[in-house]
C-alpha cells in the first residue's frame, strides 16, 4: 500500500489544534497576574503530555507577544516546529542530548530581543513529568522567571507513548492556570539550583 506523505504535515496538525481548541469550554486561571501588556518575558514551562493545547492558547491569549519554542532536533521536532509557524511562533532546536549548548544560545539571544521562551523540561525523551535541569540553567543565563503553566483536561483521549501524550476531548472542559513566575538568581548554588529544579516540578 502507498504511503501518503503531508509535505507540510504542520500545517494540518495545526488545523486539527484550533478546529478542537475553538470548541473547548477553556477556564483561564491568571494567579501569576501576567499582563499580556508587560515588557517582562518569561519562560513559560509545561508538561510535554499537555503541549497540544498551547500553540493554539498563546495565539487566543497573546497574539502580540512573540515567543519561541524549544524543539528537539528530530523529525517530530521539525513537525512541532512547523506547527509553530503556523501560529508565528518561532522553533529553536535543541536538546539536552543533541545541540544543547547551541540552542541555549539561540534562546538566549531571542530573549534578550523581546521574545517570551517555551519549554517542555520533560521533553524531548522523559522521564514523564520529571524536570530536566536545562531549564533552570536556562532561566540563569537569560535572566527570566519561569512560570510554570498548569493544564488540566476534564476529558482527553490519552495515547500510549513514554509521555501519556493527551488530546482534549471536542467540547470539554480545560483549566489552564498560569503559576506563580519563580526566579533563579544567577549565583544560585548546585544545592539551590536543585531546591529550585524540584520547586518547579511541583508547581507544574
Amino acid at each position: 500500500m502507498a504511503k501518503i506523505r503531508l509535505k507540510n504535515p504542520g500545517r494540518a496538525i495545526a488545523a486539527l489544534m484550533r478546529g478542537i481548541g475553538n470548541t473547548l469550554d477553556c477556564h483561564l486561571h491568571n494567579t501569576a497576574n501576567v499582563d499580556p501588556a508587560s515588557s517582562e518575558r518569561y519562560i513559560w514551562a509545561f508538561w510535554h503530555d499537555s503541549m497540544f493545547l498551547m500553540p493554539w492558547m498563546w495565539e487566543a491569549i497573546f497574539p502580540a507577544r512573540p515567543a519561541v519554542i524549544l524543539t528537539s532536533p528530530s523529525g517530530d521536532g521539525e513537525v512541532i516546529a512547523q506547527t509553530c509557524a503556523e501560529f508565528r511562533l518561532l522553533a529553536a532546536r535543541g536538546s539536552s542530548s543533541r545541540r544543547g549548548a547551541q540552542a541555549m544560545i539561540e534562546l538566549a539571544k531571542l530573549a534578550r530581543s523581546g521574545h517570551d521562551l517555551g519549554v517542555t523540561p520533560d521533553g524531548p525523551r522523559g522521564p514523564r513529568h520529571h524536570l530536566n535541569p536545562g531549564i533552570i540553567k536556562l532561566a540563569q543565563l537569560t535572566g527570566l522567571r519561569i512560570i510554570p503553566l498548569h493544564v488540566t483536561y476534564q476529558n482527553a483521549f490519552k495515547f500510549n507513548t513514554w509521555d501519556g501524550f493527551q488530546l482534549p476531548v471536542p467540547f470539554s472542559r480545560v483549566d489552564i492556570e498560569f503559576r506563580d513566575p519563580i526566579t533563579i538568581p544567577r549565583d544560585a548554588t548546585e544545592s539551590q539550583c536543585e531546591e529550585l529544579r524540584q520547586h518547579v516540578q511541583q508547581q507544574l
